[in-house]
């Protein structure tokens, strides 16, 4: 059977910034099919990030379909310090790095870091990168003063608080600082769909968040992001404690070998479906797109490659923040992932399903009958949103149709690959309960008249298949 279906199966993450907060371009974004709205707390205040949660929540509030919103953390950065004009530095130019004022800077270039443990860590490498590497220095030397004196690999110009990397370092900063404490605990009391935690490099760091969710009552979800060799090296038990995993490739682009960064991807994405648990890639998708209005060639295969390799989402980052072509490079991402999925939905593409459960196993069978049937869709009835992640995990081409009566549990389903979920009022049988779904699912567009679709019913732990 020839599964290719009009719907698309994997989800969008869009960054919100100064290009896309308009209230009328996130309505369209909302309407083209932005899935989950990221507020990137490295940049701006919580004033203007306050603002659009309360216009996607006014969205939300006459939407069928629910875009959830994401709140990512900063996280523990090491930057320059602030500059009046870009200090320009050329190829072979010898730089001080330093957070204090050091006697090597009299006839040398000195850029400010905001981290005084810098000499300590930099040991841990040869390379300093600025902004994941568009401009490297090779560390010449330590000095006893805690300045660090490098060469420039390149021409190039260094700005106000650029990102530094040290590609491989241990950094002996915690992952979440004080600050990043404080917007969790602020995402966490508005109950945000997700929670991103930035450069996490074990499961510890995971469990503290989860604590104060647990001690707030909150329904926020964990997103680790995999940033350095360090979250690699324990990426089974961040996945283990974590909800779901961002593979975010700037910086982890930036920490790695880049020749090992498709590698690390790629592995991160097969433990993720293992797991059952959704995985993100993100950073550099479409980045040409924040300039102009088609991605290159390089790009389309990248964002297809994700799709291929079974991501649940893919996320545009300055594309839809900063861009001059938000909605384009949402249309675009769109196109790609569509077509990709129906390219793949006409070869004989099966993934290695390891069953963690009972539960999962179940779901296999129904999906079994379900390739048998020829059904078009699943419909199913789910009170926590367990059932459609389980089928989810198989990464079939039918779509997921997740009944539910919370619209916490709604936008919660946001980032699972296949699923749609829609919010209904749960009647005593489940029958009324599934009759309302469908008529909802073809009011708009999700499901027609004619189709054979698979009904799962949890309360009476039953599959029928039925023509609509």
């Amino acid at each position: 059977m020839d599964y290719t279906h009009p719907l698309r199966r994997t989800k969008i993450v869009c960054t919100i910034g100064p290009a896309s907060w308009d209230a009328a371009i996130l309505e369209q974004m909302a309407e083209e099919g932005m899935n989950v709205a990221r507020l990137n707390f490295s940049h701006g205040e919580r004033k203007g990030h306050q603002k659009i949660i309360d216009l996607i929540s006014n969205i939300n509030a006459t939407r069928d379909h629910q875009v959830a919103i994401m709140l990512d953390t900063r996280g523990a950065e090491i930057r320059t310090g602030d500059v009046q004009d870009p200090i320009e530095v050329k190829k072979g130019d010898e730089v001080v790095f330093s957070s204090t004022a050091s006697e090597h800077g009299k006839d040398r270039i000195t850029i400010e870091v905001s981290y005084d443990r810098f000499a300590k860590d930099v040991i841990e490498t040869d390379t300093i990168l600025i902004d994941n590497g568009e401009i490297s220095f090779d560390i010449v030397s330590v000095e006893k003063d805690g300045s660090v004196i490098a060469k420039a690999r390149e021409d190039g110009e260094i700005g106000t608080r650029r990102h530094i990397n040290l590609p491989g370092a241990d950094i002996d900063l915690p992952s979440i600082t004080e600050s990043d404490w404080e917007d969790l605990r602020y995402g966490a009391e508005q109950n945000l769909d997700y929670l991103a935690l930035s450069f996490i490099r074990n499961a510890d760091e995971v469990r503290a968040v989860r604590a104060m969710l647990d001690e707030i009552g909150s329904t926020s979800k964990i997103i680790s992001k995999i940033e350095t060799q360090k979250g690699v090296k324990n990426i089974k038990e961040i996945i283990d404690v974590s909800d779901g995993i961002m593979v975010a490739r700037g910086d982890l682009g930036a920490d790695l070998p880049y020749e090992k960064l498709p590698a690390v991807q790629d592995e991160i994405v097969c433990r993720c479906k293992d797991a059952g648990k959704p995985v993100i890639i993100a950073t550099h998708m479409l980045e040409s797109m924040k300039e102009h209005p088609v991605p290159t060639r390089a790009e389309v295969t990248d964002t297809a490659h994700a799709v291929a390799t079974g991501a649940d989402a893919t996320m545009l980052s300055g594309e839809t923040a900063s861009g001059s072509h938000p909605l384009v490079a949402l249309q675009a991402m769109i196109r790609i992932n569509k077509a990709t999925e129906e390219h793949l939905s006409r070869l004989e593409t099966t993934y290695d399903i390891h069953f963690r459960d009972s539960a999962e196993e179940e779901m296999d069978k129904a999906i079994v009958l379900a390739e048998k049937e020829e059904v078009e869709a699943f419909v199913l009835i789910t009170e926590t949103g367990r059932t459609a992640q389980h089928i989810s995990k198989f990464r079939q081409a039918i779509p997921i149709i997740a009944l539910t009566k919370s619209d916490v549990i709604q936008r919660s389903l946001s980032l699972n690959f296949g699923v749609y979920p829609l919010r209904v009022p749960f009647d005593d049988s489940d029958d009324v309960t599934m009759d309302e779904g469908i008529k909802l699912a073809i009011k708009i567009g999700l499901l027609k008249k004619g189709q054979k679709v698979m009904l799962l019913k949890d309360r009476a732990n039953k599959m029928e298949v039925v023509t609509i």
